[in-house]
This record gives C-alpha cells, sequence and structure tokens, in this order.
C-alpha cells in the first residue's frame, strides 16, 4: 500500500475549502446589480453626459408671500436613452459671471410641498424626452421688512452626475432661501 505524506491531505482540504467558499459568492455577484444577459439588448441605459442634454425654462409661479416656484426641464437631444438621478446644482451668477455669495440651490425640502419632498429617483430619458426640477425660493412679497432683495440675471445649472454648465438668463430677486428639487419625470409623459 502506498502511503500519503502528510501535508498532502492538508493541501486538498485547503483546496477544497476554497472552491467551497468560492461558489458561495459567485451567485451574489449577479444578483448586486451586474448585467442581466438573459435579455440580450436590453441593458439599462447609461447616465447621461452632458453633451446629451440641453436645459430650458419652462414656466414660473407666484405665491401670497414672496414664494416662487420656477420649474425647468432637461432634454435628451441624442439618439440614444440616458437616465438622470438626484439634484442639479443651480447657482445666481452676479455681474461678474461669478456664483453670488449665498446663491447656490440647496437641495431643497423646506419650501416645497409634499408632491416634490420625494427622494430622487432614477429617470430614463428616451431621445426627446425630459426631466423636470423645480427651483424654489422667496421675492420678498407682501408683509416684507427690509431692504429690497438683490436681483440676479443670469443663472447656471448643472445636471446629477454631469460637468457640463447651462448657462440662462433669468431674472431672480431672492430674499432669503434659494432651493432646487431632484430631477422627475415631468407629468404627461
Amino acid at each position: 500500500m502506498k502511503e500519503i505524506s502528510p501535508g498532502k491531505p492538508l493541501r486538498l482540504r485547503v483546496l477544497l475549502a476554497f472552491f467551497a467558499l468560492s461558489m458561495l459568492f459567485i451567485p451574489s455577484a449577479f444578483a448586486q446589480g451586474k448585467p442581466d444577459f438573459t435579455h440580450a439588448g436590453n441593458l439599462a441605459p447609461i447616465q447621461c453626459r452632458g453633451d446629451q442634454l440641453s436645459v430650458r425654462h419652462v414656466s414660473e409661479d407666484a405665491a401670497m408671500g414672496g414664494v416662487r416656484t420656477t420649474d425647468y426641464v432637461f432634454t435628451n437631444i441624442s439618439s440614444s436613452p440616458c437616465t438622470l438621478k438626484g439634484y442639479p446644482r443651480f447657482e445666481l451668477l452676479n455681474k461678474a459671471g461669478r456664483p453670488a455669495r449665498g446663491g447656490r440651490a440647496a437641495n431643497g425640502i423646506t419650501m416645497m410641498g409634499d408632491d416634490a419632498k420625494a427622494s430622487p429617483q432614477l429617470v430614463t430619458l428616451e431621445p426627446g424626452k425630459t426631466a423636470a426640477f423645480l427651483v424654489y425660493h422667496n421675492a420678498g412679497g407682501a408683509g416684507y421688512m427690509g431692504k429690497p432683495c438683490p436681483v440676479y440675471r443670469r443663472v447656471r445649472i448643472t445636471a446629477p452626475g454631469t460637468k457640463r454648465v447651462f448657462i440662462l438668463r433669468e431674472e431672480y430677486q431672492v430674499c432669503g432661501s434659494l432651493e432646487v428639487s431632484p430631477v422627475n419625470t415631468p407629468s404627461g409623459e
């Protein structure tokens, strides 16, 4: 009968233990957001790039007490779908074209109505479709006491997850806080 050296069973046990442990992690790798290859061609769209988007002012609303809401949309101007999620960066610019002191909108939850207080959701933009966001501020309406609020004539907007900057000619008179909502699917789409 042939004798087995004492080191071989230990190496075999270590190898078998490594194999058993690796089998535990393979299924979890696919459960953690890896592509599903069972539906060829149905991979999720990628994050929008700045060159795939345009932005425009859609409408505005004024309420008592000077509260203002301005609606904007990002439009996918490319030929392929892409996604956005999160809060856009919205900044008021001073006369020199630089961000004004205190002119960056906070990721808002305090001034917004309940319908706009939802947490950021992934929005898929098919070619030509839009993702909306709102900007809230106070323009010092009825009952405001104090010196006149500053007026800004340009804004700088950056879509979530991108670096491209859009500068629009917009007039904002701001007394106090400025807030922005996360991007969402506009009603009616």
